[in-house]
């Protein structure tokens, strides 16, 4: 047989023709059919992977920082990059300007590639508040606080004025800039400060014959500033009480007077513990702040006292473990450290 019959014989195996029966040229077709459908299935296949290795057009990354948002938006358009917007407070970029972008700009990307944009909000406030009838304490606080992560455009002008007043002390009276303005720079804010009325008076208590340790407990609950002198007893005197004081009891004095007391040394001090006074001098605080003494060692941390005070000289009899150290805090912020029963500041 030649070539060429095989080559017809071939044919007529595989394609239908007028030699088959109906029901073989129908499957033969349907058979065509399957294999043409997979043959375009790898095609497409192929130029799906061609484009894909191909890629899209690569772009230079724009340089968009210290540009408006809008600005910066129509140069990632223009080189067909997507843009993600993130936003947060500067006290240093004006709101809607870009502070920060990835990638940056320079590097080479593919077109469709996501850039992200960091957008100021601008600063925290961009407006003075009303303060007035606030404590000027918590006004520091807050402003403390509001740009702890971030340059302080509002600050307190130091020193504050104090002026007496009606209001309770450390009530603030009058500010300036007046609430409202536009903060668009470092801004200092003037304030008025009530001191408290002028020429209260206190009507002193009796301590003579009372307990040094309750005498404190008294003194520091009705904010009375106070002053210990120690000496030994003398006859019947007892140990550890309060012997003399100036002013004497029932007699009127203005408020933030010093209350000097002398007391007698304790006749027993228990095992492990020390008797002491913790002297140290105070600025002179034009309103009363908030002191507290604590006892800290190994075991166990001790406030021994927590008083408003106006400043000045403080001398605080203790009893505490001999090993502790004695901690003075000015608005929970350590001022002073020393030893149990030492007279050296640390």
């Amino acid at each position: 047989m030649s070539s060429t019959t095989k080559g017809l014989s071939w044919t007529e195996k595989v394609f239908p023709n007028r030699k088959d029966p109906p029901d073989k040229r129908n499957f033969k077709l349907v058979i065509l059919m399957i294999v043409a459908m997979f043959a375009f299935m790898v095609l497409i296949g192929f130029v799906t992977f061609w484009l894909s290795v191909r890629g899209a057009e690569e772009v230079l990354v724009p340089k968009v920082e210290n540009k408006e948002l809008i600005s910066a938006l129509i140069e990632m358009q223009e080189k067909e990059l997507y843009p993600r917007i993130q936003v947060r407070y500067s006290s240093d970029y004006p709101k809607g300007m870009i502070i920060d972008q990835k990638p940056s700009s320079g590097t080479i990307v593919r077109a469709g590639r996501r850039v992200t944009l960091t957008v100021s909000r601008g600063p925290v406030i961009d407006r003075v508040e009303d303060y007035v009838g606030q404590k000027v304490e918590d006004v520091r606080i807050h402003l403390q606080t509001l740009f702890a992560s971030y340059r302080a455009l509002l600050k307190i002008k130091e020193p504050v004025s104090y002026v007496f007043d009606p209001e309770p002390a450390g009530n603030i009276l009058a500010q300036k800039p007046e609430p409202g303005t536009v903060i668009d720079s470092v801004t200092e804010l003037e304030l008025v400060v009530s001191r408290g009325p002028r020429g209260e008076l206190v009507t002193v208590q009796e301590f003579t014959d009372m307990e040094f340790h309750n005498a404190i407990a008294q003194l520091s609950n009705s904010n009375f500033p106070f002053i210990f002198a120690v000496r030994r007893a003398e006859g019947d005197e007892g140990r550890g009480v309060i012997v003399s004081q100036t002013p004497e009891a029932e007699s009127e004095v203005p408020y933030g007077s010093v209350m000097q007391l002398t007391m007698t040394r304790p006749e027993r001090v228990p095992r492990g513990k020390v008797f002491g006074v913790f002297e140290y001098v105070l600025p002179d605080y034009p309103i009363m702040v908030d002191i507290s003494l604590d006892s800290i060692s190994a075991e166990e941390s001790t406030t021994l006292l927590t008083m408003k005070h106006p400043g000045g000289p403080i001398s605080i009899p203790y009893i505490v473990d001999e090993k502790s150290e004695l901690v003075l805090y000015i608005f929970d912020q350590e001022e002073i450290r020393k030893q149990a029963g030492l007279g050296q500041y640390r």
